[in-house]
């Protein structure tokens, strides 16, 4: 141990022992007050609760004279009520005058008569259609009658005009995914079914609407076409790559379904690690997928 640290054992020391004899003089006095306390206090209670207990008999509040005289009264006397505190009269004070009815004098037949609204009836021997009876035609009476509402039994001759519809030419746009190896077939089964593809009976896959209308299909690059959906797990099949196609019309707008297609085939590419190409194999650049979607934009707004 070093110097300070004997010193600082030291100090702790007298502190304790400090707080210990200030600890033991407070318990002495504690002790030592309860005892020289007089018994006064005690004294005094026990003097008040004799005094109350004597006192309970006595009056506390003193009856005036004219309470007393009240109790100690005949029932035959009668008391004797000031003018000023009578009972109003709520009698014909406070009610209104009733006001007779004026009399309303008697009209004579010939008074009442000129008052009565006057009618006037109209009287028609025969009511017949707008435009008349034609001679020879059929009578209003008749049940097989039919009014002809101005309109003449020829009908309305109206000039045949040709209208011109200009129909929308059906568009097919297609984009592929290709890598530098061939997919194999396991993986491209689960990636399609991943993307919301489901498997048709044509043995290719379709993204449907709403409706269960074919709006994307997706087939085999190599022929046939088809995917063996049979062998789903038979990993020794495998294919160069698959084609997304889109015909226009659809079920869906045709920007909608042409952005669908669009994210559809970038998803797939990602996890098959393949590229994007036209139908001609080409690889198909930003501004080729722009230009598709304002194909499709000019498409939908051509007019029919």
């Amino acid at each position: 141990m070093n110097e300070l640290q004997q010193v600082l054992l030291i100090f702790a020391i007298i502190v304790i022992a400090g707080l210990y004899i200030l600890q033991k003089i407070k318990a002495k006095r504690n002790q030592s007050a309860p005892d020289s306390q007089p018994e006064q206090p005690v004294q005094n209670t026990r003097t008040s609760a004799d005094k109350a207990l004597n006192e309970l008999g006595e009056a506390h509040i003193p009856l005036s004279q004219q309470t007393q005289h009240r109790l100690h009264m005949d029932g035959e006397e009668e008391e004797v009520i000031p003018d000023s505190q009578l009972g109003l009269s709520f009698g014909k004070e406070f009610e209104k005058p009733k006001t007779e009815a004026p009399t309303q004098e008697e009209e004579t037949p010939s008074e009442t008569e000129e008052r009565k609204p006057r009618h006037i009836v109209l009287e028609a021997e025969d009511i017949h259609p707008v435009g008349g009876v034609e001679e020879g035609g059929a009578s209003a009476d008749d049940d097989d009658y039919k009014p002809s509402f101005g309109i003449p039994e020829g009908g309305v001759n109206t000039p045949e005009t040709e209208v011109e519809t200009e129909l929308k030419d059906p568009q097919i746009f297609a984009i592929i995914v290709m890598g530098t190896d061939d997919f194999l077939w396991p993986k491209v089964n689960q990636t399609l079914q991943g993307v919301g593809l489901v498997p048709s009976e044509q043995g290719i896959f379709v993204k449907k609407d709403s409706m269960g209308n074919e709006i994307i299909r997706v087939a085999n690059l190599m022929e046939p076409g088809t995917f063996p959906l049979d062998q789903p797990t038979n990993s020794e099949l495998k294919t160069a790559g698959v084609v997304l196609i889109l015909e226009l019309p659809t079920t869906v707008k045709a920007p909608a379904v042409m952005h669908d297609m669009i994210m559809m085939s970038r998803k797939i590419s990602q996890r098959l690690n393949g590229r994007l190409y036209d139908g001609e194999r080409h690889l198909l650049k930003e501004s080729d997928l722009q230009a598709m979607r304002d194909a499709a934009v000019a498409y939908e707004s051509a007019a029919i």
